[in-house]
């Protein structure tokens, strides 16, 4: 398969169709029906930052969009840098110890919500590693 580049509107549709077609996912989130943004922090590579934000409810995702970091508008944003996310996403790093460790932030939404949903919110990223990703740089 081709490589994706990361957060590109191609590599949005790849995890659209992820997420559709994943019975894991589809399981551990049954019960989450927020969407979600997944923001890389303006840095090296990424000068302007980047943004994936997904339609997601009930185990499904109806949507999925490459967007600025300022376009976002979900109920639920995790943002960091570039190498967090490549570290999250080649599987080097647990989501969730990142974000109690601080390596991804949880800029809007609640932390509680997000901890009680961990097992949709790894399915989501799991969903993400499947997709043969390019990253800048």
């Amino acid at each position: 398969r081709m490589a994706i580049p990361a957060f590109s509107p191609a590599w949005a549709d790849a995890l659209r169709q992820a997420v559709n077609t994943d019975a894991g996912y589809r399981d551990a989130a049954a019960r989450w029906t927020n969407p979600v943004a997944l923001v890389v922090e303006p840095g090296a590579g990424v000068a302007d930052g980047a943004a994936v934000q997904v339609d997601l409810a009930a185990g499904t995702c109806h949507g999925a969009e490459s967007i600025t970091p300022e376009q976002v508008t979900a109920t639920f944003v995790l943002s960091a840098g570039l190498e967090n996310w490549k570290k999250i996403l080649d599987g080097d790093a647990d989501p969730i110890a990142a974000v109690a460790r601080g390596d991804v932030r949880l800029t809007r939404g609640s932390l509680s919500t997000l901890m009680l949903n961990s097992r949709g919110a790894k399915a989501l990223l799991a969903c993400a590693r499947q997709i043969p990703t390019v990253w800048p740089g």
